[in-house]
């Protein structure tokens, strides 16, 4: 009987620590896991116009876009939040939002300051918000094949911006003359000035048969 009473006083103590304490841990996580997403979600709430059942869609679609993919659900939420923000139309939240994840995740354009010069970007040259999944794919195209990083194209893009949108040129060729440029060494804030200079004189001659 001392000996039966005793190994069941070590199972016992083996299924407190092998079983218990880790689901008690699994359980705390799932807690503070649900407590980061719902604080998260208040601030998409803050920042966008989306109603009581966008929110609770837009919360459904994270939560499943991180189960194949390694940010959470709250983390999306964060991005969501930024793009709010940063005047990401509600019906492009969830779309943008991909797409500057898979860019994190695949180049060395993160985060905020993704999002932040994506949405400027787009405002400064007019591109649709529909097709900042393109444009995401153009920046990691360019950055695969040629001798800068995603990061520098798009510093450089948002320098030659406004000039390159002024001559007409579309969101891609602003892009791939950014990778020429940066390809080359040349510093986005001294070279992103000078060449948009370049552009506009060159407009200028153009217009006035010069």
């Amino acid at each position: 009987i001392q000996n039966a009473g005793k190994k069941m006083s070590d199972i016992g103590g083996k299924l407190s620590m092998g079983v218990t304490a880790p689901v008690l841990a699994g359980m705390g996580f799932a807690i503070k896991a649900a407590s980061d997403l719902e604080s998260a979600m208040a601030g998409v709430e803050k920042t966008t116009d989306l109603t009581a059942s966008e929110l609770k869609q837009v919360e459904l679609q994270f939560r499943e876009m991180s189960k194949t993919i390694p940010s959470s659900a709250a983390e999306l939420a964060g991005i969501a939040e930024i793009a709010g923000q940063l005047g990401i139309e509600k019906e492009n939240i969830v779309d943008f939002t991909r797409t500057i994840v898979d860019l994190g995740n695949a180049t060395n354009l993160v985060g905020e300051e993704g999002a932040t010069q994506f949405a400027r970007f787009a405002n400064i040259t007019k591109m649709s918000q529909g097709d900042f999944d393109r444009l995401g794919s153009t920046v990691v195209a360019l950055g695969n094949n040629y001798a800068t990083t995603e990061a520098e194209i798009v510093e450089m893009g948002m320098r030659l911006a406004a000039a390159g949108n002024q001559a007409g040129m579309s969101e891609a060729e602003i892009m791939a003359l950014s990778t020429t440029l940066t390809s080359l060494g040349i510093n986005a804030e001294a070279g992103g000035s000078a060449f948009s200079k370049v552009i506009n004189q060159i407009g200028l001659e153009v217009d006035t048969a010069g």
